[in-house]
């Protein structure tokens, strides 16, 4: 014979109820009794909700103390018996204490949780602005005198920015010129086309800019000028150079 609910509740209510086993009789006789205890059904205090709230704000630097105790069971068992006295509590509040005892532990795990997703956050940040922005391009080149001026030699970095390319240009075996004679530095493509990038009179840490691509615009080269009111190359060249991709 099985028992039911109605079977237990029947017991409860002080019938006798064949179908109980003896385990079952011995949990709902110990049920009983709790639910005759007058402070199962005593009115709570109005001011336990206020009690409960400052208890809660009070309990959320538990893990401090308990670091600082050495013992976290023991921080969040401190003080429990007076405020089971305030309250009126009967002994059998210690359920809540072991309630507040797994918020203690958790509250750690919940501001791990939300470092480790900032952590994800950033670096999703991170990813996003690399991915979306611009290749930074850089290219580097050799630079070797001609004819002209066989004991030049240099050398040059491009890197592309938002306002061009960037032409870092260094080089010796070129004497200084003025009075009218200046240096013009050249970007050429695969057509011959030739664009200025800037001109100087010694190269020597030269900061030039161009607005074509390094990319269609390999070579670089550097002539020698006279300032006679024609812009066009002079066709002097007496450095020549090609980029290669690294750098």
């Amino acid at each position: 014979m099985t028992a039911n609910d109605d079977d237990r509740i029947a017991y409860l209510s002080g019938e006798h109820a064949d179908a109980l086993s003896a385990e079952d009789r011995a949990d709902l006789d110990e049920l009983r009794a709790l639910l005759r205890a007058p402070a199962a059904w005593a009115e709570p205090d109005p001011g336990l909700e206020d009690r409960v709230v400052a208890a809660i704000a009070a309990e959320a630097g538990a893990p401090e103390r308990a670091a600082e105790t050495g013992s976290p069971e023991k921080a969040a068992e401190t003080g429990a018996p007076e405020r089971a006295a305030e309250t009126g509590a009967p002994p059998r509040a210690a359920a809540p204490v072991r309630k507040r005892r797994r918020l203690i532990w958790l509250r750690p795990a919940y501001a791990l949780g939300a470092a480790a997703l900032a952590a994800a956050a950033a670096v999703v940040i991170v990813v996003s602005v690399g991915s979306s922005g611009p290749s930074a391009l850089h290219f580097a080149m050799v630079l070797n005198g001609t004819s002209l001026a066989p004991g030049a030699h240099g050398n040059a970095s491009l890197t592309k920015t938002t306002a061009g390319w960037r032409i870092q240009l260094d080089a010796t075996g070129l004497p200084r010129v003025a009075n009218g004679r200046y240096y013009q530095a050249w970007l050429k493509n695969a057509r011959g086309i030739l664009v200025p990038v800037g001109t100087f009179n010694e190269p020597d840490h030269i900061t030039l800019w161009a607005g074509v691509p390094a990319t269609s615009f390999p070579t670089l080269t550097v002539t020698l000028q006279q300032a006679n009111g024609n812009p066009a190359s002079s066709g002097k060249r007496v450095l020549v150079g090609t980029i290669r991709s690294g750098g």
